[in-house]
């Protein structure tokens, strides 16, 4: 492990995301919204030969439980590359605190526009591992909490919770694939992945190397003329927008942690790609 204390808030921004990948931990951590939805819930989670194992159960509310397999880099593009975040936030070290028993730096990374949201984070200063994050819109204030309570490193878990869990596979490896355009993303933000389901739903995810969104582009019976769609669950936005193409229907989502109004102009910008036939 890296010595932390020689790190900028930046490379301990990149170690903590890389870390999630690498590292074995079990604990349990609350989950708080501005709404005042309040959550604790248990995790496990292992890393074996690429593969990420997690379960996670709700210990208040009613009784929720799911166990997810997946590979570290499913569906990403091989030619990926992490964006330059400092382009579009400020990182800084804000000081020292400590979450569940153990020693943390806080850093605090914060938009450099009003097309995304800040974050305040508590990484843990042995592993790298994020120990609490806070999600700022810096025009409202807080809009989610999430801390660690209790949390043990390199634990013993039984993988056999796992054993009937497939590994989620990707379903296109050809980034390519896919008949429709994103035509405007805040700046900064690239395609990390993207994958075509049996049942015809294209998803793609994108990263400003600090938050993720997705786009969903769906097969509808609902047509075009139908209004634009708004929610958020927590912190995430929903924007649901309807597209007809050759008389086939479509429902086009963004999902992600940012403005309302950086949503709406994403899912706005999603069009078919329109094929070019040369006549002879």
């Amino acid at each position: 492990m890296a010595n932390q204390q020689s790190l900028s808030a930046y490379d301990l921004v990149v170690r903590m995301f890389d870390v999630s990948k690498q590292l074995d931990y079990k604990g349990v951590f609350t989950y708080e919204a501005s709404a005042g939805d309040r959550r604790t819930v248990k995790v496990s989670h292992v890393v074996k030969e690429g593969v990420i194992y997690e379960q996670v159960t709700y210990m208040d509310g009613p009784q929720k439980e799911f166990v997810k397999v997946s590979a570290v880099n499913r569906c990403k593009r091989e030619d990926f590359q992490r964006p330059e975040a400092r382009d579009h936030y400020r990182f800084d070290i804000i000081g020292e605190t400590r979450i569940a028993g153990r020693s943390a730096y806080k850093v605090r990374v914060w938009p450099k526009d009003n097309s995304r949201y800040g974050y305040l984070y508590a990484i843990d200063q042995q592993t790298g591992l994020m120990l609490k994050s806070s999600l700022v819109d810096p025009a409202v204030g807080y809009l989610e909490h999430f801390k660690y309570v209790d949390i043990d490193i390199n634990p013993q878990i039984d993988m056999a919770m796992f054993k009937d869990v497939v590994p989620e596979d990707c379903a296109i490896s050809d980034f390519s694939a896919g008949n429709w355009s994103v035509d405007w993303v805040p700046e900064g933000f690239v395609p990390v992945s993207q994958e075509v389901s049996e049942q015809g739903r294209t998803s793609i995810v994108y990263t400003d190397g600090v938050t993720v969104f997705s786009v969903f582009i769906d097969p509808s019976e609902i047509p075009s003329e139908y209004p634009m769609i708004s929610a958020h669950l927590g912190s995430t936005q929903l924007i649901i927008v309807n597209q007809s193409v050759d008389q086939r229907h479509y429902k086009v989502t963004v999902s992600g942690q940012f403005p309302q109004g950086t949503a709406a102009r994403i899912a706005r910008s999603i069009s078919p790609l329109v094929v070019q036939v040369n006549e002879e």
